[in-house]
């Protein structure tokens, strides 16, 4: 059996993973989702207009952020990365378009990685023990009330067998498309740079056409035409003022990358860093668990073939299914370089 070299040190003590683990354990208290212990660390809190739950630190009362690792895994296992993301089509007969009020996230699915050290492999099972606390904990909260809810999860299992522990964590992205004066004042809180450097995002541009994007600088507020996407394009997309936002995707010197750079960059056996806030939403009888991607960080790049994209020439597919506060985790994710079911313990292994 042959084997891949970069891979073998990256495994090895003092390699690429155990840095990685590392800089995690670094972290302050609470910070790194493997970590981290519900109600401890972190608690629920009700918005009272609409029912919908977000996460705050159990300590001072802000957003709750967290940082987490995975490999990104292939489009089967719930990876939905490209320009219709995670938009119904509806059906042949109600087609739903994606429109300037269309709300649109790709969707990565993090998986262990397929060459795991020890470490790692821990760290890893530790964020899906922490996610799987709060939603066991809320499960019990609705028996104690007498409700009946559908629960989707912001975990998956591999196969039909949904008893087990699951093997992925579904992370969204920000919204891929805005309305740029509108998008422009919520990004400019979510970004608030005391330097006033261009490179984290404290101007506005946008960049039109293949042709000129790569002219500016990219930056965090930077808009492009939607069609730099190469599946952009058909029936179901009628944008009229909605633009392609640059989301907090950077590669492993920490430089943003460009929309027209994700497919490749983001491709499947990638290793990323995610700093992340959780939520949850109320629908009737239907509860929505989402862990929303703030930064998306490559740790480690795949040589890996990008899978194929859509083939359908409409983008219509039948039948198929952020803080801006500084926070711990904010700073963690700057700083970033080159089961409970149970809870494993770093030194009983």
């Amino acid at each position: 059996m042959e084997v891949d070299a970069a891979c073998h040190d990256n495994c090895i003590e003092g390699g690429l993973y155990d840095d990685v683990v590392q800089q995690l354990m670094a972290l302050p208290k609470g910070v790194s989702l493997g970590d981290a212990t519900y109600k401890d660390d972190f608690i629920w809190d009700t918005n009272i207009h609409t029912g919908n739950f977000a996460y705050k630190c159990r300590d001072n009362g802000s957003e709750y952020e967290t940082v987490l690792v995975g490999e990104i895994l292939p489009r089967p296992c719930g990876t939905k990365l490209n320009a219709m993301g995670n938009h119904y089509v509806g059906t042949a007969s109600m087609p739903n378009v994606i429109d300037d009020k269309a709300r649109v996230k790709a969707v990565l699915a993090l998986g262990q990685l397929a060459q795991s050290m020890e470490m790692m492999y821990i760290t890893f099972r530790n964020q899906i023990a922490t996610l799987d606390d709060i939603i066991q904990s809320n499960i019990e909260e609705l028996k104690r009330q007498n409700k009946d809810m559908n629960i989707k999860e912001w975990t998956a299992h591999a196969g039909t067998d949904q008893t087990g522990v699951p093997e992925y964590i579904i992370v969204n992205t920000e919204q891929l498309y805005a309305i740029r004066d509108i998008a422009k004042k919520a990004i400019s809180s979510i970004n608030d740079n005391p330097d006033d450097k261009p490179a984290e995002g404290t101007s506005s541009v946008d960049t039109g056409t293949k042709e000129n994007m790569h002219e500016a600088p990219v930056m965090t507020n930077t808009f492009y035409e939607p069609t730099i996407l190469p599946d952009y394009g058909g029936e179901l997309y009628q944008h009229v003022n909605a633009k392609l936002r640059q989301l907090d995707i950077r590669d492993v010197k920490s430089k943003l990358i460009a929309p027209q750079d994700w497919y490749s960059s983001l491709r499947c056996g990638t290793l990323v860093m995610v700093r992340a806030t959780l939520h949850a939403f109320n629908w009737k009888e239907r509860r929505v668990y989402q862990l929303n991607a703030h930064t998306i960080h490559v740790m480690d790049p795949s040589k890996l073939e990008i899978e194929p994209l859509s083939s359908q020439p409409n983008g219509f597919e039948y039948g198929t299914s952020a803080s801006g506060s500084k926070s711990c985790a904010s700073d963690a994710m700057a700083r970033v370089q080159l089961g409970k079911r149970v809870r494993e313990d770093r030194g009983s292994m």
